[in-house]
């Protein structure tokens, strides 16, 4: 998987690694990536080519990356080996998307502003339609 962009959604969380399931489940360190650093995973809705458009999504990166990347931010991450994604099932039939392998993120833009400038660029002649505008 190529670039992934995300709208960062939530303060990053430091994951941790598990044993047991169920209420004996008990934390038992901090998850690492493949060169052995912690990470972290912020909230996010996630956009690509491959995953479309997915809210609630989890960007996994190291804890290293994560200083400076405030909620709010639209990133893009890429990762020197590719991203991989893992979808599991979650609660009541849910599913949960986690994006890994990111080595890099940028911050693109504020995605509030984004918002902001593309709404005071709209323009209409009709208020409190019932339509969405194209």
């Amino acid at each position: 998987m190529g670039e992934v962009y995300g709208w960062i959604t939530g303060q990053p969380r430091p994951r941790s690694q598990y044993s047991g399931r169920g209420d004996s489940r008990v934390v038992t360190g901090r998850e690492c990536d493949a060169n052995g650093a912690p990470v972290s995973g912020f909230d996010s809705v996630i956009v690509s080519d491959a995953l479309g458009v997915t809210p609630g999504a989890t960007v996994v990166l190291p804890d290293a990356l994560v200083a400076d990347i405030p909620v709010g931010a639209v990133v893009g991450v890429t990762g020197s080996n590719g991203l991989t994604a893992r979808i599991v099932g979650g609660d009541f039939g849910s599913t949960r998307l986690s994006v890994f392998g990111v080595t890099e993120i940028r911050i693109i833009a504020d995605g509030a502003k984004l918002i902001r400038d593309a709404a005071s660029k709209q323009t209409s002649s009709a208020r409190g339609g019932s339509g969405v505008q194209s």
